[in-house]
Order: C-alpha cells, then structure tokens, then sequence
C-alpha cells in the first residue's frame, strides 16, 4: 500500500472491538491505589533505564499517553527514544507509529507521513525474521491497530496455514482472538462469535484467569450484539468466578454493567436491579459510567416500588 493510503488509515486509527482492558490497563491494575500515570513512572524509575523490562514499561507509558490524547508528552517521549540506537523491533514500530501520530496532530503533516512510512516499511521487513508464530500474531495485532486490516487477515491466515497442526493452547488464544477481531471489524459478528468461542475453548484449556476472562468477556459482549442474549447472560454470569479477584475487579464492574443491560434487554429490571446494585461506579471509565447512570434513572422506579 502507499504511503499516502496507509497514512489515512493511519490517522484514523481505530480502538479494539473488544471491551476487555488494554495491555496497560491490565499493567496499572497491578495497583490501583495510584493512579495508571504515576504507577508506570513508578515502575521505570525501579528498573535500570534501556533495559528489557524498562523497554516492555515504557512501551505501556506510550499506550496509555495515546490512550489518553496525551500527544504533546507522547511526542516528547517518542522523540527521546529515537535517540537510542538499539530499540528492540516491535517497540521501535510503536514509537514511530504514536509519534507520527503526535506530529500529526500537532500540525506537522509531512513528517508524519514519514514516520507512517517507517512504521509500515519495518513491519514488512520484520515478517519474514520472526518465526515464531506467536510473534507473527503480535505484528497482525499491530498492523490491525494500525488499520491495515486486510494485512492483518492475510498474515493471520498464513500463520494459521502454517501451524494448522499445532495445538498449543495459547497460540490457539491469541489466533482466534486476533481472527474475531478482523471479523468484528468488517461486521462479521457471526463469524466472529465463532472465533471467539475457539479463543475461550483455549483459554479455558490454559487455565489462565485473565485470558479465561478476556476471552468470556468478547464472546459475551458478540452474543449479546447478535441478540442471542440468554448466552451473553449465561457467559457474563460465568465470569463473575473469575473476575471477583482483586486484581480484575475493574472488568468485574463492566460485566455487571452488562448484565444489568441484558437483563433490562429482556424486561427484567427487578433482577437487573439485583446486579446494578452490586456495581462500584468509581472503577468504571467514561462510556461505562455512561450506561451506569442510564441504568440508574430506569430501575430507580423499580427500587422505588420495592419499598
């Protein structure tokens, strides 16, 4: 694709379909007493600078700097880790892909488009050096980020090609994970139940809380779209023995949310009252508090002539 073309896509950037917690969200959850910003200057200030842990860290503070419009401190960030000469690949591609996006929006138009241009010219160049397939998955999850969704389905489909034998349950995760993603995107949602239903089969074969939790959560949220809403209930219902550890109870909060919906969905609001009751708005982010306090305003009746 041209230059031109990727940095249209580029620019309009498009967030997961899935409602889970972004990589960093999960990072900061570690401890929620501080907030995502100073819990991250936190951790890099205890790791040696430039070293892998401090590098996969502040990959996270890039993350959440995009994640919150931060583009001024992003930009600043980015332009300090160009002056290193030994970034490890995949972090590289990140910081030319925010920090096209910072000069961007900060007006410089031309130099964006060279960085777009970077970003795209090294993943291209690095496909053909990773051979592990799980590290094939994590540059589709990339190009997809970036809006190269026809890319990431071809690379996708190559890699399922080429381990279609392999029965590793975490690359069957992030496979079909990945696969449901590209699905729900081109508004393929019975396609991407399907995917999403491999993804927990693996998850669950795992035995790994949060991916168990991830992969629940996406399969709910597509069955409740499709309208199929007994199943979003009975899965959302499920998650709550996953979830109702300390360290998830942010996704804890959103899965009550959405019961609450479902059940309202289907003209129960005694029992969505049930669960809206258990719901902690402080851990909710914007659109989800949204829907918090939409709820509120229906079943206040409801509470009203429990009494």
């Amino acid at each position: 694709m041209r230059s031109a073309a990727f940095f249209t896509m580029l620019m309009a950037f498009n967030l997961s379909a899935s409602e889970n917690l972004s990589d960093h969200e999960q990072f900061c959850q570690q401890d929620t007493t501080v907030s995502c910003a100073n819990y991250l200057q936190q951790k890099l200030s205890a790791l040696p600078p430039f070293s892998n842990g401090w590098y996969r860290v502040k990959g996270f503070q890039l993350d959440y700097l995009f994640d919150q419009h931060q583009f001024q401190p992003l930009q600043t960030e980015a332009e300090l880790l160009l002056q290193q000469q030994s970034l490890p690949d995949m972090l590289k591609v990140q910081v030319y892909f925010y920090y096209a996006k910072a000069l961007f929006v900060s007006g410089q138009s031309e130099a964006a488009k060279r960085y777009s241009s970077k970003a795209i010219q090294m993943l291209q160049e690095v496909y053909s050096a990773f051979g592990n397939p799980l590290r094939i998955i994590e540059l589709a999850n990339l190009q997809y980020s970036l809006g190269e969704v026809d890319q990431a389905e071809q690379l996708l489909h190559q890699v399922q090609w080429k381990y279609q034998k392999s029965k590793d349950a975490l690359f069957l995760f992030e496979l079909y994970s990945n696969k449901a993603l590209v699905s729900h995107q081109r508004d393929k949602l019975d396609e991407a139940a399907e995917y999403r239903a491999e993804a927990l089969k693996a998850a669950l074969s795992l035995g790994h809380t949060n991916k168990i939790i991830v992969a629940m959560g996406n399969l709910a949220r597509t069955k409740q779209l499709l309208g199929q809403l007994s199943a979003a209930f009975e899965l959302y219902e499920q998650s709550l023995v996953y979830t109702s550890g300390p360290e998830y109870q942010v996704q804890h909060a959103i899965h009550l949310v959405r019961l609450t919906e479902i059940c309202l969905q289907q003209q129960q609001p005694v029992h969505a009252l049930t669960f809206y009751r258990l719901i902690d708005p402080e851990l909710l982010g914007t659109s989800h508090k949204q829907l918090y306090q939409q709820f509120g305003s229906i079943l206040l009746v409801t509470a009203t002539d429990s009494f």
